[in-house]
């Protein structure tokens, strides 16, 4: 396998370099393209119901990719209460800095997700999640090493640029390399490896100073960086970029030496669009509802208010009067973690939709009542503590089962394969803005109308969030990528049946 892999590496690194000058025939788009039970071109389509070892060893040296996306964000959970201590001198962190120091990765993610998009177009999805681990190691040994705030805070926008790279990179990859039918699992690992990020995060946090915690970031980095380069690109970006002949020998390694592979290569090809799509074509009949579509799941991700509740996790529980806050911490990080596995066996059982619908009612109903919580603290003098840790680990959950990858793969599954990449990193940086500002609002918006006025907003948002999935998100759970395209393009819906 080490073999093969590498030959993959290689070609493709041959083929980024010589994409200007290779030019091949460009297979024409049929809008007659025939929907799932039928054949074209000859072939008998012939679902790949479960994936090649393969694809799940593609798929988890990908996840490290959110490893360390949930690392970063973890990060400032653990590392605030100690550099808020009064013996950190010129490091010591203020509230107003501390706000910004939780929400600068959001800044760098904004960052990462333009480039990443740009990257991830023009030198492949493989090449991107490698090239992540270069900002994401710089901003570590920043903050190993700091002598001042601004250290610290430099260090917090690189991490976030590889974040933000990350995002749009590995839920690309993953959905590209993925069967059909089994894409939302595909899909699921994307939260499952930011919790599992997380947890490792709150785990070592607990025994270790804030320094010495960003050596296991750096560490993942470094994993990350290594092990990605045995992996295979896409067959999409491939056959995109002319590289039909690798891309066949790509997809026969992801799917097994048994598989029937033609349909899927022959579908991928009538698709193949290697024009580059210009910023004014972003309103498009075929790309503006999938364009309005990612926007939207975008910024109501951000809006749940999953990143401040995170962030500050260990603040608000020091607020809510307990005690050992860091033990909480964890147990909130390992929550998240299960509820992510659970989200995995959720999203290869139900369509989109339900699960985006129904997690954002849990949320909105969670948000409300760990703000009637600290109502209570506030104006009963009543602490019941149980209320806290149940609302807070119900959102957590909530979250990571649906809200937390759902939105990125139904992202890279609606949007068509030639602006996946640039239409993604679009809708991603503004996401990200949206978390950037709701993250560094948190604290400063808490003082002013208090932390329960801001949760209830939140929970008003995620009621929202509701209402425009069911009305406005089409299902897509067991189409190709390709379907999905042709549907689009031809001013069609996708069925809104949802697969239950």
């Amino acid at each position: 396998m080490g073999q093969e892999s590498n030959h993959f590496y290689t070609e493709k690194m041959k083929a980024n370099g010589e994409g200007a000058r290779h030019n091949s025939s460009t297979t024409s788009r049929s809008r007659n393209i025939t929907v799932i039970g039928y054949d074209h071109a000859g072939l008998e389509k012939q679902q790949v119901t479960m994936p090649n070892k393969n694809t799940f060893l593609a798929a988890l040296i990908a996840m490290i990719g959110t490893i360390n996306f949930g690392f970063v964000f973890e990060y400032s959970a653990p590392a605030i209460p100690q550099l808020m201590a009064n013996h950190m001198g010129a490091l010591r962190l203020d509230e107003n800095s501390s706000s910004l120091f939780g929400a600068l990765p959001l800044l760098g993610a904004l960052i990462g997700s333009f480039f990443g998009g740009y990257l991830v177009d023009i030198y492949g999805r493989q090449s991107a999640i490698i090239f992540l681990s270069i900002p994401s190691s710089i901003g570590w040994v920043a903050i190993m090493y700091a002598q001042s705030v601004t250290s610290l805070y430099i260090g917090r926008i690189l991490t976030g640029i590889s974040v933000g790279i990350a995002s749009i990179a590995c839920s690309v990859y993953l959905s590209e390399i993925a069967p059909a039918s089994k894409r939302g699992m595909f899909g699921a690992f994307l939260q499952v490896g930011v919790t599992a990020g997380a947890t490792i995060g709150a785990a070592i946090g607990m025994l270790v100073s804030w320094n010495f915690l960003a050596v296991a970031g750096q560490i993942i980095a470094t994993i990350l960086a290594f092990s990605m380069m045995f992996m295979p690109e896409t067959p999409r970006w491939l056959i995109s970029n002319g590289y039909e002949e690798l891309a066949s020998d790509t997809l026969r390694w992801l799917r097994g030496p048994d598989a029937n592979i033609n349909y899927e290569l022959e579908e991928i090809k009538l698709v193949k669009n290697t024009k580059n799509v210009g910023y004014s074509e972003l309103f498009s009949p075929s790309i503006r509802k999938p364009f309005l579509i990612s926007i939207a799941l975008t910024i109501f991700q951000q809006a749940t208010g999953i990143n401040p509740v995170m962030f500050f996790c260990t603040y608000i529980f020091e607020r809510a009067g307990f005690k050992d806050s860091d033990v909480v911490n964890l147990i909130a990080a390992t929550s998240q973690l299960v509820s992510s596995i659970i989200g995995y066996f959720l999203a290869a059982r139900f369509g989109r939709v339900v699960l985006l619908s129904c997690g954002s009612v849990v949320m909105s109903l969670s948000s409300f009542t760990f703000g009637l919580y600290f109502h209570l603290l506030d104006t009963a003098s009543l602490n019941p503590s149980w209320l806290a840790l149940v609302s807070v680990f119900t959102f957590f959950m909530a979250f990571n089962c649906v809200w937390g990858s759902i939105p990125y793969l139904v992202m890279s599954e609606v949007l068509p394969s030639r602006v996946r990449g640039k239409v993604g990193g679009i809708c991603a940086g503004i996401g990200w803005t949206g978390g950037f500002l709701v993250s560094y609002g948190f604290l400063p918006i808490g003082e002013i109308i208090s932390i329960q006025g801001v949760l209830w907003i939140f929970s008003g948002f995620n009621f929202l969030a509701a209402i425009f999935v069911y009305y406005f998100v089409p299902e897509t759970k067991g189409k190709t990528l390709e379907e999905i395209e042709i549907f689009f393009d031809s001013n069609k819906s996708v069925s809104r049946a949802t697969e239950v």
